[in-house]
């Protein structure tokens, strides 16, 4: 029987990951999850995936929890929103998640953006096979770059240049080596997360950095929501006073209006 590279992905996060991989496998099979529906009209919405292997003639399948893939030489798996149940894992056994933190630390949901928000100068990626429980398994490969001082979509991205110049070297069949460490864990966040109103100068700093892909980091200002994207670090008169400093933000959206720089909303409200 001839077997076949698969990868597994729902989401945007998922993308970068498999564009690598279709330049780098003939013999790669998509596994995604089917459209759903959204907003007030319940438009049938399809995932980032999906979307991807329709613009670029890639052939893909539906995620069926019951089934077992009988050609399946080894599969990828990143950020793909769906939890493999045990009789899943049991019958595929060679799967292999991508998660954006060098295991044990930050298992869970949002390594990247936990790490920004405790101050860590370094984070990277790991390779593990996937076994019962949550980011658990043996470590295959480890890679790992500097964090300080920049934005998750920052390092998102350096995440995924990273995985395009490891790929070749990296090697699926090995069985890998158990997680060494102490281990911490992660949480989805929720909007009130984002929220940096009363927050100190570099806790706000923090989020801002930290949720400019799942947020944006955002606050109460003149009686409404202030969405903020980024900041500078050069003290000038376009700022907003916190508790224990100012913050000068440099790109925003106001509450009901389009994204644009600090100082035009600002020039805007006189």
């Amino acid at each position: 029987m001839i077997k076949f590279k698969y990868f597994f992905g729902s989401d945007s996060r998922s993308v970068p990951f498999l564009s690598t991989l279709y330049n780098e496998i003939n013999d790669l099979k998509v596994i995604t999850l089917p459209p759903n529906t959204k907003g007030r009209g319940r438009k049938i919405s399809s995932n980032p995936v999906e979307i991807f292997c329709n613009e670029n003639n890639i052939d893909f399948d539906y995620f069926d929890e019951s089934k077992q893939y009988h050609d399946m030489e080894f599969g990828i798996v990143a950020s793909f929103s769906k939890i493999f149940s045990n009789s899943f894992i049991k019958v595929n056994s060679s799967l292999f998640n991508i998660h954006l933190s060098l295991l044990p630390q930050y298992r869970g949901p949002t390594p990247v953006e936990t790490a920004i928000l405790n101050n860590e100068i370094q984070t990277g990626y790991t390779i593990f096979k996937i076994d019962e429980d949550i980011d658990t398994g043996n470590i295959i490969f480890q890679n790992s770059l500097n964090i300080k001082n920049k934005y998750a979509s920052e390092i998102y991205q350096e995440i995924y240049n990273l995985f395009k110049s490891d790929y070749l070297s990296i090697n699926f069949h090995y069985e890998g080596s158990n997680q060494e460490g102490l281990s911490s864990l992660t949480k989805k966040f929720k909007k009130q997360d984002f929220n940096i109103t009363n927050n100190s100068i570099e806790v706000a700093k923090n989020k801002i950095k930290a949720f400019d892909i799942l947020g944006p980091a955002f606050m109460i200002f003149n009686n409404k929501i202030l969405k903020i994207h980024t900041y500078s670090e050069l003290e000038n008169d376009s700022r907003i006073k916190l508790g224990d400093g100012f913050l000068y933000p440099a790109q925003v959206t106001p509450e009901g209006k389009r994204t644009m720089s600090f100082d035009d909303y600002l020039r805007g409200l006189k």
